[in-house]
């Protein structure tokens, strides 16, 4: 009987040191899957990144930020007087728009 013992207790502990190398095996391999979906999850926004900077506006493109190009041929003070013909009719629309203010004294 007592050999019965002995030889269940060697089996229950043989049962414990492998069911302990299984959760440590479970243990790397959940490990090893986190690192691959942070990996992928990171391939995924550079992707996003890549396609969001090809799409962007070139900088050498300055329409619509109040820049001029000159007309070719067109000297800069050229430029200068026909931009400084539009700009007393911005004024005086600007000026027609607001309250009449009284000077300050």
């Amino acid at each position: 009987m007592e050999e019965g013992r002995k030889a269940a207790e060697i089996l229950k502990k043989q049962h414990l040191e492998k069911e302990e190398q299984h959760q440590v095996e479970v243990n790397i391999l959940k490990g090893k899957l986190e690192e691959k979906d942070k990996l992928l999850r990171f391939q995924d926004s550079t992707k996003i990144l890549d396609d969001i900077l090809s799409s962007q506006r070139s900088p050498a493109i300055k329409t619509g930020l109040g820049f001029h190009e000159s007309v070719e041929g067109e000297s800069s003070s050229q430029g200068e007087a026909r931009n400084s013909n539009s700009k007393p009719e911005m004024l005086n629309k600007e000026i027609r728009g607001q309250p009449h203010q009284q000077p300050r004294k």
